[in-house]
């Protein structure tokens, strides 16, 4: 296996973030009014609670507190209560019980561990399609498939909370470079290890610690991928029809947030958002690092790094799965629980990639909508026009008087003129000031184009929640409701969902203006309210952008909802105090324009009194003789 390499990319240059351009700052929406008993989306009824949860009788039955054992034994489990060697978790464990060959530590593979790697390789293969039976009832095959990924894990982190299982090494955590914020980890791999007193659960260290207990099981995770080469792997007595070797791109795996290798992934291929069909066109010369979603396997320990093995990686880019939320994800219904897994992870996906490449696809796409709408007025205008002359076709055959027909055709043809100068008009306009579309109404009319693509919308926020967001799917860690209003959506609220919120975003504001949001249109979501059926569009973001003027800073820290000692309150106050200066130097300069413009009209009056004067005086005298 080749050594890993040094040399990462800086964080920000996610795919396409070095060849977007920038955009500029849009003019602050004018705000709705809402009517007084407007009803929005309630939490608890759209998010689905997690279909794949642990039972109490499960929970009950994890082992309790280990004894202490020794430094070479597999530490951690209390046999008398559990194997996990034999214990089935979920539907994509492969083979659970089996002997598996393989040497924990050693970097190297004997043929009988390649004889089992390639048997796994061919489970791992097949299981997908097998994965149908023993789904219950009303839950998708894709959702199963998905879903199952998590699982494993999830139990091991249970256990672990519960003190079943122990892990060397204590975690640090690392600063989020996408949020800014310490405490939150885009992905299990984000850690630190140090000393002992492990005092959070990481997948890396347990996958280190109890490598004879992750053969054959599901792992997520999300990082670099830099491939190094092809390698073939043997299947030795394959039978007839079935692959007598494996050919798997081979390359090392490093965290988002940190560089140094941590795994060694073999991959059979890997998908983007805009190539869905699995490609083994690596970019192995020149070498190129892969931001991916890792779906795979735990194969053995190779050194001190963990082998796993993915039939495909997932390319994470600014641009949504759109074709998978358009298969998976339903339009005007709540958020269903076989839509969840779609759900977070585009969520995740917007949080990792960069937002200044999301901006400027989101301006791309909308620049394309008002394009198309163009086009079609004027394919409009052209079958409307056919009608009209189809009509007076039709009158003229049945015996009407023609100069009547011929007058309406005229009128019906200037009206058509009229329409599409003035419509073709208030597009062009558009074109030049993009910010001015409304965006909003054309999502809301028309979903089935909008679903999975990039939009930016701006606004200001009603109302914000926190809440845990699932548990397997996303570790429980804490998710952002907002209700985004813009200048167009009347009392309609766009219910935004983001992980993170800006620094000293003031959350429990009845209003914040100066809102700006690039996120992925996931669906219609369809609520009750006051006894009638209600629907708002549902946008999801990696981030959401506060861009407040001074006077809205000092407004909510009056209100207190903003700390008085925060550093964006302090900016605003100096920003405030210098703006009486500014005004005062405008106005001096205004009165000085005017005491100019004042002295110059009165020398130009003074002037024309005296040339008439001097006219009057050099013109000679006449005398009349009556």
């Amino acid at each position: 296996m080749q050594a890993a390499n040094d040399e990462f990319p800086e964080l920000e240059r996610m795919p396409f973030s070095d060849r977007l351009r920038g955009i500029d700052r849009r003019s602050e929406p004018r705000r709705p009014a809402p009517s007084a008993g407007d009803d929005f989306p309630s939490l608890n009824d759209r998010l689905p609670t997690d279909p794949d949860a642990m039972s109490a009788d499960e929970i009950r039955s994890l082992p309790p507190q280990p004894t202490d054992l020794p430094p070479d034994s597999s530490a951690g489990i209390d046999r008398s209560h559990i194997d996990w060697t034999v214990q089935r978790v979920s539907a994509v464990d492969l083979e659970v019980g089996r002997e598996w060959r393989f040497e924990h530590g050693s970097a190297t593979m004997t043929p009988a561990e390649e004889s089992d790697y390639a048997d796994l390789i061919r489970l791992a293969l097949n299981r997908r399609r097998l994965i149908t039976s023993g789904i219950p009832d009303g839950v998708g095959a894709e959702s199963a498939w998905q879903s199952a990924f998590y699982r494993y894990e999830q139990v091991r982190r249970q256990a672990w909370g519960q003190g079943n299982l122990t892990l060397s090494g204590r975690v640090t955590l690392q600063l989020d470079p996408f949020s800014g914020q310490n405490g939150t980890l885009v992905s299990p791999l984000d850690q630190n290890f140090s000393a002992a007193g492990q005092t959070r659960y990481s997948l890396l260290q347990d996958m280190i610690t109890h490598p004879g207990e992750f053969t054959g099981r599901p792992v997520v995770l999300y990082g670099i991928f830099t491939p190094s080469g092809t390698v073939k792997v043997a299947a030795s007595g394959a039978l007839e029809g079935e692959e007598s070797e494996f050919a798997v791109q081979r390359g090392t795996f490093r965290s988002l947030s940190r560089p140094g290798s941590i795994a060694v992934v073999d991959a059979m291929g890997f998908r983007s958002s805009v190539e869905s069909d699995n490609s083994t066109a690596w970019p192995v010369t020149p070498r190129r690092d892969m931001p991916v979603l890792l779906k795979g396997w735990f194969v053995k320990l190779w050194g001190t790094s963990p082998l796993l093995f993915a039939e495909s990686l997932k390319v994470l880019s600014p641009i949504p799965w759109r074709a998978e939320i358009i298969d998976n994800v339903a339009n005007r219904r709540r958020l269903t629980s076989d839509e969840s897994w779609l759900y977070h992870e585009t969520l995740r996906q917007l949080q990792v990639t960069s937002l200044p490449a999301q901006r400027e696809l989101a301006r791309e796409q909308q620049l394309a909508r008002m394009k198309q709408l163009r086009a079609d007025l004027q394919v409009q205008v052209v079958a409307d026009r056919q009608k009209l002359e189809d009509r007076f076709q039709r009158e003229t055959a049945s015996g009407a008087d023609k100069n009547d027909c011929q007058r309406r055709l005229e009128e019906g043809l200037r009206r058509l003129q009229r329409q599409l100068a003035a419509r073709d008009a208030r597009f062009a306009g558009w074109l030049k000031q993009p910010t001015r579309f409304p965006l909003f109404v054309d999502v809301f009319q028309n979903p089935e184009y909008w679903q999975g693509r990039l939009l930016t919308l701006r606004g200001h926020v009603r109302r914000v929640m926190t809440h845990p967001g699932d548990p397997q799917l996303f570790q429980g860690r804490p998710l952002h409701e907002l209700w985004l209003f813009t200048e167009d959506s009347q009392h309609i609220p766009t219910v935004v969902v983001c992980p993170t919120l800006p620094r000293d975003f003031p959350a429990g504001a009845e209003i914040v203006d100066s809102v700006q949001v690039t996120g992925c249109f996931f669906k219609t979501y369809v609520y009750r309210a006051q006894n009638e059926t209600r629907v708002a569009p549902l946008l999801l973001a990696g981030h959401i952008e506060w861009l407040p003027t001074a006077s809205q800073v000092l407004s909510l820290v009056r209100d207190g909802e903003l700390p008085a000692d925060s550093p964006l309150a302090a900016q605003a106050r100096e920003m405030d105090t210098d703006r009486p200066e500014d005004l005062l130097v405008l106005l001096t300069a205004v009165l000085a324009v005017l005491v100019a413009m004042t002295v110059w009209s009165r020398v130009q009056k003074d002037r024309r009194e005296r040339q008439r004067v001097l006219r009057l005086v050099d013109e000679p005298a006449t005398f009349r003789q009556t």
